[in-house]
């Protein structure tokens, strides 16, 4: 069984056009892992049913890997669908050009994670609607942020909700834009390396650079390092040397957690 799941950023709940966007590509994604021989779950969540508190700009989760508001919104729920998934959707509408505020918000809470590489691996579908443009760049930056996480996105894409193309309403648009993802995603579950680019190679040797520095420092000054470096360590990242090695060596259960 493959579970996929999808954080919708809109307060809309089931009137928002992300939402249909979602819905539908979820359902060629099953159409297609059937004929495959697969079975795929799809669970769906969107803002409206979750409380996110804004960051406090504490550091505790970079010092200490725990957030203090996570005792009292509903982040730990999100995280944890996150962290249980094999396949992710992340869907926006754009406001005045960017992502909502509330998928800002989102990842603001889960900065520490574009340190830790919690998500490492898992294939995503990044999407976005809009009534008028910035569609596509919207979806582009927010993949590009969140392959920080680890995560691989081998979808980014964006809709129409009124005139233009790609038109959500349309189905001789949409169709094969879902029909080409869901190939991507399947093939990308069996084998992310193939959809890691040069970005995702980079920010992860940003990322080994920095934790090597904290480690050694830590080491010569006696004082404790923050917790993320930590994690690195722990599961084997700082050994690769790229990160294609690293999910290559983690397939084959030499991640070390």
């Amino acid at each position: 069984m493959i579970k996929v799941f999808s954080f919708i950023a809109s307060m809309a709940g089931e009137k928002s056009g992300t939402v249909r966007y979602s819905d539908d590509l979820a359902a060629v994604l099953r159409k297609t892992a059937e004929a495959a021989g697969e079975e795929i779950s799809y669970e769906r969540m969107t803002g409206n049913q979750l409380r996110v508190d804004y960051c406090l700009s504490c550091l505790n989760c970079f010092k200490k890997g725990i957030c203090p508001l996570d005792s009292r919104d509903d982040m730990p729920i999100l995280k944890k669908k996150l962290l249980e998934s094999d396949i992710l959707f992340i869907g926006s509408p754009v406001y005045m050009g960017e992502m909502s505020g509330l998928m800002k918000s989102v990842l603001d809470r889960l900065s520490y994670w574009a340190h830790r590489y919690e998500l490492a691996g898992k294939p995503a579908a990044i999407f976005t609607t809009t009534d008028a443009s910035f569609g596509q760049e919207v979806a582009d930056r927010l993949a590009d942020r969140l392959e920080f996480s680890g995560l691989v996105p081998v979808h980014m894409g964006h809709a129409k909700r009124g005139m233009g193309l790609p038109n959500l309403y349309l189905a001789s648009d949409m169709q094969p834009i879902y029909e080409e993802a869901a190939q991507k995603l399947l093939q990308a579950l069996a084998s992310p390396t193939d959809f890691l680019g040069e970005s995702a190679e980079l920010k992860f040797k940003g990322r080994k650079r920095l934790a090597d520095r904290g480690l050694k420092l830590s080491g010569l000054t006696g004082i404790p390092t923050w917790e993320e470096y930590l994690v690195l360590e722990r599961r084997g990242i700082l050994q690769a040397e790229t990160y294609a090695d690293y999910l290559r060596d983690a397939s084959r259960g030499k991640r070390g957690e």
